[in-house]
């Protein structure tokens, strides 16, 4: 359904573990060069060899995507090397559970700038590389603690990821005419490293109501994922795809 992607050139943010190792393991296996960012140099590296030992199709980079210095000239060299950014998918993510009254300004400030304002540092930084080919393919994490409350979602994660909801609409009108998609999946509860942080009663308590009696995988998301960078998606943009088994249906 998605096709190959050879010789395409995919940047994923939060590259060196759980959705986006997925993320990135999937495009190389279509074909595409995958670059793979993480605030976690060594194991954005380390990642990648094991894709592909050869160093030819899979690469890591250190980057945090706050920095926008750095994202910048990440992204540059990874044009100027290949002649070429394709796609982006911007999976670097973080999440801390506390109740609102233990919560300060500069965690919740954190939480935010990493999932909401990385996403759009890592955007402005491809943009450019994608308008002067005419041709490109966003896709933004949100989540499903953003598009409906979930018991034991902090307000901060659920904040920044209804924000990734609407950035993705708006650049998806600003981008389009430029030929470029911008879509986002948001994932119910996925076994992740990140995940694992949470208490399993309150994980628990995300899967209630789902249809699906299966638990969420990264491959899960990969594949949305692939597809929403594929020719097949071509004129999908704007479109916020709920991956959660079928505990959220709108």
């Amino acid at each position: 359904m998605c096709g190959s992607f050879e010789g395409r050139v995919a940047i994923i943010t939060g590259g060196a573990r759980g959705l986006g190792a997925a993320i990135g393991q999937a495009f190389m296996e279509a074909g595409a060069v995958a670059v793979l960012l993480d605030v976690d140099g060594q194991e954005a590296q380390h990642r990648a060899s094991l894709l592909d030992p050869s160093g030819q199709r899979a690469f890591g980079f250190q980057a945090d995507v706050t920095d926008e210095a750095r994202v910048r000239e990440v992204v540059d060299a990874v044009a100027s090397r290949h002649g070429r950014v394709d796609i982006l998918v911007n999976c670097a993510g973080v999440l801390r559970h506390k109740p609102i009254e233990q919560k300060t300004v500069e965690e919740f400030e954190w939480v935010v700038r990493v999932n909401l304002t990385g996403t759009f540092i890592a955007c402005k930084a491809v943009v450019p590389h994608m308008k002067s080919r005419g041709y490109g393919r966003i896709v933004n994490i949100s989540s499903l603690g953003g598009r409906t409350g979930r018991p034991g979602v902090a307000v901060d994660y659920a904040a920044a990821k209804a924000g990734v909801v609407g950035l993705t609409q708006t650049l998806a009108r600003e981008v389009g005419p430029a030929g470029i998609t911008v879509n986002a999946v948001a994932p119910g509860p996925i076994m992740t490293e990140l995940t694992k942080q949470v208490p399993p009663e309150v994980f628990a308590t995300w899967n209630v109501g789902r249809a699906v009696h299966k638990d969420g995988y990264p491959e899960d998301v990969a594949n949305a994922v692939l597809f929403l960078a594929s020719e097949g998606a071509g004129w999908i943009t704007g479109v916020t795809l709920d991956i959660n088994g079928g505990i959220y249906m709108r």
